[in-house]
């Protein structure tokens, strides 16, 4: 299907639009649901880290190490929770969920009282860690690791749909805008031929088909009153 020239630019122009939107919609949602996981996954872990050191303060305190670590055993099977570790006030991890044991990367960093940390530990992956003290931090910390791996994966599942919805839809508005200026474009191809044959006497191509004239000439609109124009003078012509 050819599209009149007239309309080429005006159609191309609606394409690189609708690109555009679906480009910028896409991204938009991207940073969306990304901000929005990591909120929510952090908030998440940070509630398990608080649950822990608020509801086992008993435990800690008496140093019931097989007890508290059942405990946090249990935090680890949470989509998206790591690792937990807790310190005494001693600056002493005395519970953990790392097996076959604490990476080096945090046990030469994990003192203080920092509310979070980004940690990067080699074949395990990238993670954001928060803290919660244990009687405001005279008693130690809870620490709860949070995978970044599982965050970009929750991600690319979210937007996946997404993304794909909007590419259907691009796909199709491209397909109707093409068969609306097809469409559009027609009477154009028409009146052109009748023009030609009208003042060339046969020697431009194909006249054009009699039903064809017939419709241009019944038409309402501008396209139609030029048929109509260019009949008039051709006959004025003769």
């Amino acid at each position: 299907m050819k599209i009149a020239r007239f309309y080429q630019k005006t159609l191309f122009g609606m394409f690189a639009l609708m690109g555009l939107i679906v480009a910028s919609t896409s991204a938009l949602y991207v940073y969306t649901v990304d901000r929005q996981l990591n909120d929510d996954l952090k908030k998440n872990s940070r509630a398990i880290a608080r649950s822990i050191a608020d509801s086992n303060i008993d435990v800690i305190v008496n140093r019931n190490y097989s007890a508290l670590q059942s405990v946090i055993d249990q935090y680890v099977e949470i989509p998206g929770i790591s690792y937990v570790f807790v310190v005494d006030d001693h600056g002493d991890i005395i519970a953990h969920t790392f097996v076959p044991g604490i990476p080096d990367e945090i046990a030469a960093n994990y003192r203080g009282n920092k509310d979070a940390y980004d940690r990067v530990l080699p074949g395990m992956g990238r993670f954001a860690e928060v803290t919660a003290g244990i009687l405001a931090g005279q008693a130690g910390r809870v620490h709860v690791g949070v995978d970044k791996g599982y965050i970009a994966l929750q991600v690319q599942t979210a937007i996946g749909k997404q993304v794909y919805l909007l590419t259907i839809v691009f796909l199709i508005s491209v397909l109707v805008s093409y068969g609306l200026m097809y469409q559009v474009s027609r009477p154009l191809h028409h009146l052109t031929k009748h023009a030609w044959h009208s003042f060339s006497d046969g020697e431009q191509g194909e006249p054009p088909h009699p039903t064809q004239v017939v419709n241009l000439l019944q038409r309402t609109d501008e396209v139609g009153e030029l048929g109509r124009i260019i009949r008039s003078a051709s006959w004025r012509e003769l």
